[in-house]
């Protein structure tokens, strides 16, 4: 009973976790996008002193949104170690870690992008170029950058871990498949980015960073609906 009452537990969080990332998906990448280019987009980066001139806070939108993404993942990945079968628990853990690893470096992340630096910009001095330069995201050669790609990259091994708990049935292995794809797909974006920073936004870049969005899109959809399917059987709620 108390397995049972576990299991149901964690597969409603499963569900709730990546409902929270398809939400973060989309207000960080499609619609926080689109507010920032209506409202006031930002310029090409030139240096800090013209990134200061040119800000509006609704630029940090897409980061806001971003801190839902974060935590769907950390809810969503919790409940697969839940879920695991015991053979699987060792992979399952080892994915929760490195997707706690993975938080701690996207919310450093993400509270510079809507605190630290609109702190600075908004109060700009010539001293503050520094800080500006080496935290914020609009400058594709920022420290940011590095921590952002890697930061994906550990996610995309939590998810390639976890990958094996899908295997029931067709629509779980889609899910697994996807899992695995992002697993490949952010691990070899890390290591683009160690080779050439800058290039997260260039053309191949940004194509890239709408595939992957459209890829994490699916992931998170297919697993909402393989633990909607094992709900139902389970006679779940």
């Amino acid at each position: 009973m108390q397995t049972s009452v576990r299991t149901t537990s964690a597969l409603r969080a499963g569900i709730w976790g990546a409902a929270l990332t398809v939400a973060g998906i989309l207000l960080s990448g499609p619609i926080g996008l689109l507010a920032v280019t209506i409202v006031h987009p930002s310029p090409p980066w030139l240096d800090a002193a013209s990134y200061a001139q040119f800000f509006h806070p609704i630029q940090t939108a897409p980061f806001f949104g971003g801190f839902f993404l974060v935590g769907g993942y950390v809810v969503m990945i919790a409940a697969l170690y839940e879920l695991a079968d015991e053979q699987q628990k060792t992979n399952a853990l080892i994915a929760v870690t490195f997707t706690a690893i993975f938080a701690t470096l996207i919310f450093f992340n993400y509270i510079n992008q809507t605190t630290f630096i609109p702190a600075l910009v908004q109060g700009y001095r010539p001293e503050y170029d520094s800080a500006i330069s080496t935290f914020s995201l609009a400058n594709p050669l920022s420290l940011c950058w590095a921590i952002e790609m890697w930061g994906y990259a550990l996610l995309g091994v939590a998810t390639w871990l976890t990958a094996s708990i899908f295997n029931r049935n067709r629509i779980e292995k889609i899910t697994a498949a996807l899992m695995i794809a992002n697993g490949v797909v952010s691990i070899v974006g890390g290591i683009v980015t160690a080779w050439n920073l800058g290039w997260v936004l260039t053309t191949p870049g940004v194509v890239s960073y709408v595939g992957w969005n459209a890829l994490v899109l699916a992931l998170s959809i297919f697993v909402i609906l393989s633990l909607r399917k094992r709900q139902t059987v389970a006679g779940g709620a």
